[in-house]
């Protein structure tokens, strides 16, 4: 039988946003937290859900430089990995999608848009069974509803600042990352 097939889509700018703020917040970061500000954060806990193989693991993210330092963000994204639950042949780096920001208070959708087209084609082309998309922002609420009247299954994994909570009544499973980038929060 033939192994089912997901692809993790990460909207990178949501996730530093957040993970930014509950820093901000007094949150304390695990020790192996990759971070640039305004860029990216990544850590190798995150965890792909279910006993799929997975085919591609895209960061969208901005950044604000020159050419060398959007290479250098494109090269350090693409050094990271993530988990699976089996052993596999298939890449485990991410794949990096990373656009220029003309300057940090520039309002920009390519992320967004560029992630909503790439689901929405490989869902279109039957590429895969599953989606991880790994965001809280509810703008992807349609995104997933079309995503899930197409016969995919949807997987999301977010943290609780920020979290439109649509999208965990919508995704089939939902995922926490506050606990993989965080150290616990003791019970007060």
């Amino acid at each position: 039988m033939p192994r089912r097939r997901q692809m993790v889509f990460i909207d990178g700018e949501n996730l530093v946003f957040r993970y930014q703020t509950m820093s901000k917040k007094g949150r304390i970061p695990k020790p192996g937290v990759i971070h640039i500000e305004d860029v990216l954060v990544w850590t190798y806990g995150v965890y792909t859900p279910g006993d799929y193989d997975i085919l591609r693991a895209n960061y969208y993210t901005y950044a604000i430089g020159d050419d060398e330092r959007i290479a250098d963000i494109n090269m350090k994204l693409k050094q990271l990995a993530f988990l699976t639950s089996f052993v596999t042949t298939l890449p485990r780096t991410l794949t990096p999608i990373v656009f220029r920001k003309p300057k940090q208070s520039a309002k920009a959708k390519g992320v967004d848009i560029q992630l909503t087209v790439d689901v929405l084609s490989h869902v279109h082309r039957d590429n895969l069974d599953a989606i991880f998309l790994l965001t809280g922002d509810g703008d992807y609420a349609p995104l997933i509803e079309e995503v899930l009247r197409c016969g995919k299954q949807v997987y999301i994994g977010a943290f609780s600042d920020g979290l439109n909570p649509k999208l965990v009544t919508l995704a089939d499973e939902f995922y926490s990352l506050d606990n993989i980038f965080f150290e616990n929060q003791p019970n007060t």
